[in-house]
């Protein structure tokens, strides 16, 4: 619960970026299972996500370290680790996560993109479906 009420408070805090470029204060993504908004405040990062297929919404929090972050993921009754690699240009994203309460196996494939211009609710890279909405 002491996580969900951060998360909410690091989502619901100004978008300012003191240390940060304008253009990484927030970003949205299209992944693999469905659209993820993150916010970037200084050396942290928080977001939500939405599971197209299940319909599950969750929430992300953590700290960012270059372009990695670093933290926690939860839905609707299911928590555990993640940590985001971003490329160089942080236009997109490669993942590794676990589900608790076994922090040791983790799990990868979910990946994201920023959507290509256009209104387009999904796109293909190398084969890989990309869900914006």
């Amino acid at each position: 619960m002491r996580s969900l009420i951060a998360l909410l408070l690091l989502i619901a805090a100004p978008a300012a970026a003191q240390d940060k470029p304008p253009a990484f204060v927030e970003r949205y993504y299209c992944t693999t299972a469905g659209p993820f908004f993150l916010r970037f405040t200084e050396d942290k990062a928080a977001g939500v996500f939405s599971v197209l297929a299940n319909g599950r919404l969750g929430a992300v929090a953590g700290a960012i370290d270059g372009h990695a972050f670093s933290g926690e993921w939860m839905d609707t009754d299911r928590r555990g680790g993640m940590r985001l690699s971003f490329s160089e240009d942080w236009s997109s994203f490669e993942t590794a996560y676990s589900v608790a309460p076994d922090h040791h196996n983790w799990l990868s494939g979910w990946t994201g993109y920023m959507p290509p211009a256009g209104d387009r609710p999904t796109f293909v890279i190398d084969g890989e479906t990309f869900r914006c909405r």
